[in-house]
């Protein structure tokens, strides 16, 4: 295990300083379409071999300003804010990145788990014949940060919204946490104007649930960085990031480049299509796409069409705000088919960013 990890997760502690942890493990997600998750792993270094003494707690009560005072307690750690670091892990490369940018994910503790303590650093601590040269045990923890916004899905709420839009619906409902989001919110992005509707509804549903479904259902996305959280109706190409192609998997100089491009396709329903025949007056279906089949005005006057219902609505109205558009479903299965997948040893990548891929060096070799 590297003693010098570049990855670093810093717990806000109202008992004490920030609690730096050096993390050896992090499995990251990051989604236009959900919150970020962070799953990781790794060890706090210290002088005592037990954490959680009541020693500990006590001092932590009476000098809150002493190193030593730190408090490991998970009632205490638990919804805190932390931020997660990520550092240039090739410094001593001979090709380096062009530049030492810090990757940060600031959100809130909603999983912690003491591992136990390091067997060898515990029994290095006293050996004299150890190669092993340390004096402090270290403590393995796991946890889980989350994006700040996981507090709006802890509450069930039931809320009636008159002769409103639902951009001031969502800016009403985030208000409600404004002393606890501790991240500003850029509505900049928001450029097509929203009609005023006479009902808007929320259903025993959250408040994460109840904005998501709202700006899902109505093309609208958010995410956020370090600081701010963005709602956003269009992409707005605001850095162009040129990213080096390279299939060597050796990669001996570590070159910041994508690796391998690649493409994945599953089975989906047909999700956009909201209408079908009924089977009882059948149809010839290439009379409605093909010059070559005459149309059959008469029967087709008597097909019935059915009218696909959502099971899971909750509402005292019928408002469209419950369903999906079809054609917003329509772009989204033509995204998914147009995505690729790729790898990288980027670390510093941003949601929104837009990438080119230069390729040309790759070809010039062959």
């Amino acid at each position: 295990m590297s003693l010098n990890s570049y990855m670093s997760l810093n717990i806000s502690n109202s008992t004490s300083n920030p609690l730096p942890f050096k993390i050896t493990k992090a499995l990251i997600k990051e989604s236009l379409e959900e919150l970020f998750s962070i799953e990781c792993e790794g060890f706090f270094e210290s002088l005592e071999q037990d954490l959680f003494s009541l020693n500990t707690l006590t001092n932590a009560s009476s000098h809150p300003s002493t190193p030593t005072t730190f408090n490991f307690h998970p009632n205490v750690l638990i919804d805190q804010e932390a931020i997660l670091s990520i550092h240039n892990p090739y410094e001593n490369n001979t090709l380096n990145f062009d530049n030492n940018e810090v990757k940060n994910y600031k959100g809130i503790i909603t999983y912690i788990k003491y591992l136990g303590i390091n067997h060898e650093s515990a029994l290095n601590i006293n050996d004299s014949t150890s190669n092993t040269k340390q004096i402090q045990y270290k403590h393995f923890f796991s946890f889980k940060l989350q994006s700040v916004l996981i507090r709006l899905s802890l509450n069930k709420a039931n809320r009636i919204y008159t002769h409103t839009n639902i951009i001031e619906v969502i800016k009403q409902t985030l208000g409600f946490y404004q002393d606890i989001l501790h991240k500003e919110i850029d509505y900049s992005n928001i450029h097509f104007n929203y009609e005023e509707q006479e009902l808007i509804s929320q259903y025993n549903e959250s408040d994460l649930d109840f904005i998501t479904r709202l700006s899902h259902n109505n093309g609208i996305f958010f995410y956020e960085d370090e600081n701010t959280i963005y709602f956003c109706d269009v992409y707005k190409n605001v850095k162009n990031k040129e990213i080096e192609y390279n299939p060597n998997i050796n990669n001996i100089l570590n070159q910041a480049c994508i690796s391998s491009i690649y493409k994945e396709q599953s089975l989906r329903t047909n999700s956009f299509t909201h209408s079908s025949i009924n089977a009882n007056t059948p149809l010839n279906l290439l009379s409605l796409h093909s010059s070559k089949v005459p149309y059959e005005q008469e029967l087709n006057n008597k097909a019935c069409y059915n009218e696909h219902f959502y099971e899971s609505e909750y509402s005292f109205t019928k408002s469209i705000d419950l369903k999906t558009k079809p054609s917003l479903k329509e772009k989204r299965a033509l995204v998914l088919n147009e995505s690729l997948l790729a790898k990288s040893n980027i670390y510093h990548l941003s949601l929104g960013d837009f990438i080119t891929l230069n390729y040309k060096e790759f070809n010039h070799q062959e």
